[in-house]
Formats: C-alpha cells, sequence, structure tokens
C-alpha cells in the first residue's frame, strides 16, 4: 500500500538550451519488474492527457526502445527539465520509474519528487547558478513490498497513460510548460522502518540509440530542455554532494543515445493554442465587426 504526502507545484515553457554533457557510466542489465499499481490515490482516477511522456512503454516491451541507468556515482539524486506540451496549465499526476541495481534487495520503498519552477538553461551549474530554482513542491511517497536487485519498477496505474499512477489530489494550476524535476528513491531492508539513499537505485534514463534495434525516440509527448540533441540529466555528483533535489554540478549524459533524459510520465491539462493564422484571421474578423459598426 502507498501512502503519500502530496504538495503543490507550478511549471513553464521556454523552448531547449544547448548544453554541453559530461559522459557518464551505463549501468549493468536489468528487467522490469512488477508494476505498483495498488497504491492509495491523493485523488480521484480520472483520465487527463499526458502532458509529457518520454516512457514508451509498448515500445520498451516490443524492443524498439531502451531502458538504461548510469553506474557513475553518485546517482542517489537525478533530474532534468522538461518542456509540457504547449497550452499546460495544470499538473494532476505523474508515473515515474525507479530502477535498483545496488546488490541490495528492499521490501519497501520511498519515492521523493522535487518541482523547480525554473530550469537554468544558461550553460553554467555551479553552486552560485543551480541547474533548477523556486522550489515549487515536494512530494513524498511510501510502498511496500520485494523491491529486488536487477529490476526496475514502474509506477503507473493499471492503465498508464490513460490514468497517472501517483495522482494529485488537487490539479496544480501552472503558468506555462517549463519545469525541472528530480527525483529520489530510498530503500528499507526492515519493512519501512527506516529508509536510506543508496547508490545504484536510481531512476530510468531512455534516450533514442544505444542497442540494435533501439529506433523509437522516447520523447513522444512535449520536449526535453537540456543538451539536444543528446539531451542529458543530473546527478548529485557536486561538492558536497546535493541532498535537496538541485544540483551544482554539470548536465550529464550516457554515450551513444540522443534525447536522452529521466524518465516520467507527466498528466495534466491543456488549452488550445491558435496557430499564427488562427489569431491573424481573428484580428481581421474583429477589424470586420468595428467596420460594420462604424457604419451602422
Amino acid at each position: 500500500m502507498l501512502r503519500k504526502t502530496l504538495g503543490s507545484l507550478f511549471v513553464v515553457l521556454l523552448g531547449s538550451a544547448t548544453v554541453s554533457a559530461a559522459t557518464d557510466l551505463g549501468g549493468p542489465s536489468f528487467a522490469r519488474g512488477p508494476s505498483i499499481t495498488t497504491l492509495s490515490h491523493g485523488g480521484p482516477e480520472t483520465s487527463p492527457p499526458v502532458i509529457f511522456d518520454s516512457f514508451p512503454d509498448a515500445a520498451i516491451t516490443a524492443g524498439t526502445a531502451g531502458a538504461f541507468s548510469t553506474s557513475s556515482t553518485p546517482n542517489t539524486f537525478m533530474g532534468d527539465g522538461y518542456n509540457m506540451v504547449a497550452g499546460a496549465n495544470s499538473i494532476t499526476g505523474f508515473d515515474v520509474y525507479p530502477v535498483n541495481t545496488s546488490g541490495t534487495n528492499f521490501n519497501a520503498l520511498k519515492i521523493n519528487i522535487f518541482v523547480w519552477d525554473t530550469v537554468n538553461t544558461s550553460g553554467t551549474v555551479n553552486a552560485t547558478t543551480p541547474a533548477f530554482s523556486n522550489l515549487l513542491a515536494s512530494y513524498s511517497l511510501t510502498t511496500t513490498g520485494a523491491f529486488n536487485t536487477g529490476f526496475y519498477y514502474p509506477i503507473e496505474s493499471a492503465t498508464p497513460g490513460l490514468t497517472p499512477g501517483i495522482v494529485l489530489a488537487t490539479p496544480l494550476l501552472i503558468s506555462d510548460s517549463q519545469v525541472g524535476i528530480s527525483f529520489n528513491y530510498q530503500g528499507s531492508t526492515d519493512g519501512g522502518v527506516t529508509f536510506n539513499s543508496v547508490n545504484n537505485l536510481t531512476s530510468i534514463i531512455t534516450g533514442l540509440g544505444g542497442g540494435a534495434g533501439f529506433t523509437t525516440d522516447p520523447v513522444s509527448v512535449g520536449s526535453l530542455v537540456l543538451g539536444l540533441p543528446t539531451g542529458g540529466y543530473y546527478r548529485n555528483a557536486g561538492t558536497p554532494t546535493e541532498t535537496n533535489g538541485n544540483f551544482i554540478s554539470a548536465l550529464r549524459s550516457l554515450g551513444g543515445l540522443t534525447d536522452q533524459g529521466v524518465a516520467v510520465h507527466v498528466y495534466g491539462t491543456a488549452v488550445a493554442v491558435p496557430e499564427p493564422t488562427s489569431i491573424a484571421a481573428i484580428g481581421l474578423a474583429g477589424l470586420g465587426l468595428v467596420a460594420r459598426r462604424r457604419r451602422a
């Protein structure tokens, strides 16, 4: 059973940024574990649209897309910048994808999610200008069960892409469509009495390439913000190591991948954004109305 304490968050869309990434080591192979679907949801089981998607479930199952991890450490906190679909105006839930290659079997898991309003797109990340700013929300959830090494564990509903695995109690209004999100997973070997961050209990990375037949771009809704076309992600490799969901060290990437980032589904709502031609048509119609009024 999953217990969760959920706060509130916002988001933003400014496009993508060219930021160079340091190359990390790839992690060991792993298999899919059972989905964590028996959750005590914070909100109703609705069907909001996915406003960002970088985990193509069907393609990964079919073997046309790959799921990866990094063995470079520390990797207990990882995060990325995300562009939601244009017109996104609220967030209603998430699916997240922890992977355990730590060598330890856990019987409980704590999921920590941090949401930031602003993504640093300058290319300079350090203690003075960190990766993100303006923390809008942090979430903490715990669940019990077998989280054995060598597997990843989708935190999804029974219908991923239609209903969130993590439902927010109240839809979160957002001002625009770009957001930084970071993730920390903590394991327990005493049934949830104590939890600890452990290297290689970390986040799934998806990307295009990285193996024969991996030809499906994992980002199917929205876009990544940083380091394109390679993409990238942050991990807590700073000095001192970051434990607050923010990052002061360089963007990272795995060799051989493009459009790579920390995997997540974000659910929410969006309003239609008129195309420029539609806006022009509306303007002309308005002028016509003014002209008719003057003639009257």
